[in-house]
């Protein structure tokens, strides 16, 4: 991927995990027009799911790296 596609694919993930913060993504979504009905529906992705995405966005554009936190050691 290049850099371009993986900041629009990171802004997508943070869209999306705003939108389902906030309760504002709908699940199903039905509408009738004059020959019949039609029904739509999403599946959810979950939070970790999105904020792992981002995570792994984020450590591509070289913006969080992967160190684990420094812990003291005592002997």
């Amino acid at each position: 991927m290049t850099e371009a596609q993986v900041i629009a694919a990171r802004n997508g993930a943070q869209v999306a995990l705003q939108q389902l913060l906030s309760g504002k993504r709908p699940a199903s979504v039905s509408y009738a027009q004059g020959d019949g009905s039609r029904s739509v529906s999403f599946s959810n992705a979950d939070q970790a799911q999105l904020r792992q995405n981002i995570r792994e966005f984020n450590i591509l554009l070289g913006v969080e790296c992967r160190r684990r936190p420094m812990r003291p050691y005592f002997r």
